[in-house]
């Protein structure tokens, strides 16, 4: 006696087959010619700035002057889509290796004038930031490899995009002293225009300049993240300021007595720097260099995950087949702009990242080839759409 089988087939919403199969369910939807996200092939996710609102100098975070527990220099926060980014700037103060008192020479003062003999434009005369990519998951432990490498990636790419000065770093600190009404007193070289009494306010032997920190947190993580770090970044950077530093009188004069085995005695300045509560000046960048950063990803469509043309037949639909919207002559690869949801970003192998300004100047263009081939039209249509967005990005901040 045989039994009879019946396979009825199961069909999945579309939600819970971009999670069983992201990639057929992204083929489908690329052979309707749209995205997962309903987005067109060229289109980008609106951006949402919050700019400079967690900031000591901002106008939302006014309190006591005296108050030194917010350290933020410069904030942004941005949301493109489910993902929010919030960047954090804070600071230091370290002594420069390079001095140019004759008696204070240190290791590696040769290596320095050769840097100083270099092209202003050379990458020796900027600065970076020390970023650190935290992308939350809900859990805790040692960072992954994905916010090492984008950590490490912003750094290299700020410092080759030359938008920090070395100059604009530097420390020129003022002194404290107590007049004769018992007041305190903050004397800036500055304040003293080109007085010769205020040009030698302060002589020091000794150089310092502000190092800057950058903490980068990812939320709601639904693809490549380091375009939005990157951008987030650039809106902090454009909102930093750092603040006035000052010595007290009696500490100038305070030296410190080095002995070490073999060699004579040096006896070195030594100072405690103080940041002023209430003055501050802006961070000055080199805004022509100022880049917004931007993704793109080539995919193959393949032929046997399009929907078939005769899977609703005319008898069956009562529609005739010239009235079929469904364009199913699709080229052989597209290009997708801002590579987003779980399934595009497990799919696409082949990626192109562009750094670039409202003028099209290129800072970095990065290409990952995979398993789809990138045309030399996909690399002009990239480039061009990297400059729409630029100028898009660039008029985010008022």
């Amino acid at each position: 006696m045989t039994e009879t089988v019946d396979i009825h087939p199961i069909s999945f919403p579309p939600e819970v087959l971009a999670r069983i199969s992201p990639e057929l369910s992204l083929q489908r939807h690329l052979s309707l010619g749209i995205r997962p996200s309903l987005r067109k092939f060229a289109e980008f996710r609106d951006v949402q700035i919050d700019d400079d609102t967690l900031s000591r100098y901002s106008e939302q975070c006014r309190f006591d002057p005296n108050e030194t527990s917010n350290g933020i220099l410069g904030s942004n926060v941005l949301k493109s889509g489910t993902t929010m980014v919030i960047t954090t700037i804070t600071g230091g103060i370290m002594e420069d290796a390079f001095n140019t008192a004759l008696n204070e020479s240190n290791f590696g003062e040769q290596e320095m004038m050769i840097l100083e003999e270099e092209p202003a434009n050379s990458i020796s005369h900027y600065s970076s930031i020390y970023p650190v990519v935290e992308v939350e998951r809900g859990r805790v432990g040692a960072c992954t490899d994905e916010e090492m490498t984008i950590s490490q990636k912003l750094y290299q790419s700020l410092l080759h995009s030359r938008i920090i000065p070395k100059t604009s770093l530097k420390v020129t600190p003022g002194i404290r002293t107590i007049n004769d009404e018992g007041k305190t007193i903050v004397t800036y070289p500055e304040d003293q225009g080109s007085d010769d009494e205020g040009d030698d306010i302060i002589q020091m032997k000794k150089k310092w300049s502000f190092v800057l920190y950058a903490k980068i947190v990812v939320f709601g993580r639904n693809g490549p993240v380091f375009d939005l770090c990157w951008n987030s970044l650039i809106y902090a950077l454009q909102s930093t300021k750092l603040p006035m530093t000052f010595i007290d009188e009696r500490a100038t004069d305070l030296k410190m007595t080095i002995r070490t085995k073999g060699r004579s005695t040096t006896i070195r300045e030594t100072y405690e720097i103080f940041a002023d509560p209430t003055r501050h000046r802006e961070l000055v960048i080199n805004r022509d260099n100022l880049v917004y950063a931007s993704n793109y990803g080539i995919i193959d469509i393949d032929p046997e995950a399009q929907l078939d043309k005769k899977e609703d037949s005319t008898e069956d639909s009562g529609v005739n087949e010239e009235e079929m919207v469904i364009d199913m002559e699709q080229p052989k690869s597209v290009l997708l702009a801002d590579i987003d949801t779980e399934a595009e970003e497990t799919s696409i192998q082949s990626v192109i990242s562009v750094l670039s300004n409202h003028n099209g100047v290129l800072t970095n263009v990065s290409v990952l080839g995979g398993n789809s081939t990138i045309t030399p039209e996909m690399l002009k249509e990239s480039l061009g759409l990297a400059k729409v967005r630029s100028i898009h990005l660039s008029k985010k901040l008022k």
